[in-house]
């Protein structure tokens, strides 16, 4: 018995011996050495660029990102820059200078502490008491000369900063993202997300500012909906917290794709992306019948605009079509034609049958949506010309992978000769 107490005694000595080891290793320093070094090292990261950072500011979790180029100096003072349609109403506000320092409270935290006109917007009560829910100190969870990440200390949204690009003056950043934010997140854009084996859908909704995330297959007003707030930058875009499964937050456009280290969010196959954009997402596709639509088309429409005209004399100069759009309506899509004939536009509507099918969609008209459409149809029977042109078995292609509502190339697989160009619009 007392061999074994002995050989225990000796195998704690060892473990104690070799913590207390590991323990100086690792502490080395004292407590309030390590904190001194970790606010001079946020002090010299933060004044180190020349041009300053470029920062995604998140007011809040449920808050959508905003752009703010931020100069800070040795000597405590920052400049701020914006231009959002919230805070400075779509205008460029400048050269705001105010005080900044970076002080210990469980951790270095930077603290706005004195007004700034462009930052502390976010932050201000207002006379609700609760203005815009925004921070203006923050606790810095990393910092070095690559990026910066802050959490707010009252609402607990996470902000990055990042160098800013010294060939770019704010005038052309700000045109660069905003650029950038209507090539990815009009129409209605959607992105298929590929993270190791498993997909997903991400809807933008403009009313927001947030990206829906859903399981393939199920709409954006889907009960499994996730949102996460989200900012467009010059060459890719941020979000607050990485979507479920992507791993990272941030996105670059390489090679036509945004991708990360871990993932990649990509447009679906054209055909699958069309009947996306057409089943789920709110909006309409509308034909442009003045340019990109073959002569047949094109005819089809003049033949109505004729009879229309011949229709209401009184009115003869307007008379006629005004616009082919496709829009699902209570689960029901349809060829809606608006047209002028005595004064007012008036829209009616054909029901069409909408299938992926050999690579292609498939579009076959079905019958009038409303008696109002059949009654026209009976008056103007030059319509059924339209619908046939918009029959078919079409190949798409597109202009721009990144976001293919601006404009769908749709070819009958068939006849070359029949085609048209479509464009996506939410409404």
């Amino acid at each position: 018995m007392k061999t074994k107490y002995i050989f225990i005694g000796i195998a704690l000595a060892c473990v104690l011996g070799a913590c207390s080891r590991d323990e100086e290793s690792l502490f080395d320093k004292n407590a309030s050495e390590r904190a001194q070094e970790a606010l001079d090292n946020a002090n010299e990261v933060l004044v180190a660029p020349e041009f300053g950072w470029e920062m995604i500011y998140f007011a809040n979790p449920d808050s959508k990102g905003y752009n703010m180029i931020m100069k800070f100096d040795k000597d405590g003072r920052v400049t701020a820059t914006a231009k959002n349609e919230t805070t400075t109403h779509n205008r460029i506000m400048t050269d705001s200078v105010s005080t900044w320092l970076v002080k210990l409270d469980y951790g270095p935290i930077i603290s706005f502490d004195t007004y700034n006109d462009v930052f502390h917007a976010w932050a201000d009560p207002g006379t609700d008491g609760d203005g815009l829910l925004g921070d203006y100190e923050f606790l810095i969870l990393h910092a070095d000369s690559s990026y910066v990440k802050l959490k707010g200390k009252k609402h607990s949204a996470y902000c990055y900063l990042y160098p800013f690009k010294p060939n770019s003056t704010v005038e052309e950043y700000y045109t660069s993202v905003e650029a950038l934010q209507k090539r990815l997140s009009s129409n209605g854009n959607i992105f298929h997300v590929k993270a190791n084996t498993e997909e997903y859908l991400l809807h933008y909704d403009a009313s927001t500012g947030l990206y829906n995330l859903t399981l393939p297959n199920n709409a954006p007003n889907s009960e499994e909906l996730e949102s996460y707030p989200v900012a467009f930058q010059e060459n890719g875009i941020q979000f607050m917290v990485s979507p479920r499964a992507l791993g990272d937050v941030r996105f670059d456009i390489k090679d036509g794709q945004l991708v990360s280290t871990s993932s990649e969010l990509v447009t679906a196959p054209l055909p699958d992306y069309f009947i996306e954009q057409m089943q789920l997402a709110k909006g309409s596709w509308t034909i442009d019948i003045t340019k990109h639509v073959n002569d047949s088309l094109k005819q089809a429409v003049d033949s109505v605009t004729e009879a229309l005209k011949e229709a209401y004399p009184k009115n003869k100069k307007k008379a006629g079509v005004q616009s082919l759009r496709f829009k699902k309506t209570n689960d029901v899509l349809a060829l809606v034609i608006n047209y002028i004939g005595n004064s007012a536009k008036i829209d009616i509507a054909f029901t069409f049958n909408i299938q992926i099918q050999n690579g292609g969609v498939k579009l076959t008209y079905v019958e009038p949506t409303t008696d109002a459409a059949a009654n026209v149809l009976t008056y103007f029977p030059t319509i059924a010309g339209i619908l046939k042109q918009v029959e078919g078995h079409f190949t798409i292609t597109t202009s721009d992978v990144l976001n293919p509502t601006s404009g769908l190339y749709m070819i009958d697989s068939s006849n070359s000769e029949k085609w048209f160009d479509m464009t996506g619009k939410t409404e």
